[in-house]
């Protein structure tokens, strides 16, 4: 059983996969609406569970193994945001 590891930067929908209670757990990266990465929990895990069913860009570390793919962030932007800047910049 092997693994590989490398930084790759992936665009997906981030979903939650567990719960304790009513808080969310766990969250998964659903890119091209097949492929689940799952989130390995840190301080970028915590600040996304308020972005959940939000798209987003994540550069990260991806560990794939025989039985899953998981990524740990180093850095995400939400892709549907709206940033205008000055009124005078639309």
């Amino acid at each position: 059983m092997g693994s590989d590891i490398y930084q790759d930067t992936l665009y997906g929908q981030l979903v939650p996969s567990g719960w304790d209670n009513e808080t969310v757990s766990e969250l998964v990266l659903l890119v091209d609406g097949e492929e689940e990465f799952c989130i390995e929990k840190d301080e970028f895990s915590k600040l996304l569970t308020n972005y959940i069913d939000r798209w987003i860009t994540v550069q990260a570390v991806v560990t794939e193994t025989d039985d899953d793919m998981s990524i740990k962030i180093l850095g995400y932007n939400l892709e549907d945001e709206m940033q205008y800047g000055t009124d005078d910049a639309w």
